[in-house]
């Protein structure tokens, strides 16, 4: 998809907009511009999602490999346990 002299491409399709949302801060957070694609026609039924194929996630071509990355690294290894502990018992 071409807006004006950018060609957007997709990089990440979610079911939900709270997911699309964390993986758009996720990008934001790291320099790169992105636009969420069809997110109202899903919020409006959500079996829309199936025919258009979810709610996209799009960035520049040029930053696409490097946004690729980002969302496929996990970080959850590094957040604490809710009570402040490691997660080891006594």
């Amino acid at each position: 998809m071409r807006l004006g002299n950018i060609e957007w491409v997709e990089v990440a399709a979610f079911d939900t907009m709270p997911e699309a949302a964390v993986a758009r801060g996720r990008l934001e957070a790291e320099g790169i511009r992105c636009m969420v694609a069809d997110e109202h026609l899903v919020q409006a039924d959500w079996l829309y999602a199936i025919a258009v194929g979810g709610i996209r996630l799009r960035v520049p071509a040029a930053e696409a490999a490097r946004a690729r990355r980002i969302l496929a690294t996990d970080h959850s290894a590094l957040l604490e346990e809710p009570d402040g502990g490691d997660g080891r018992e006594g």
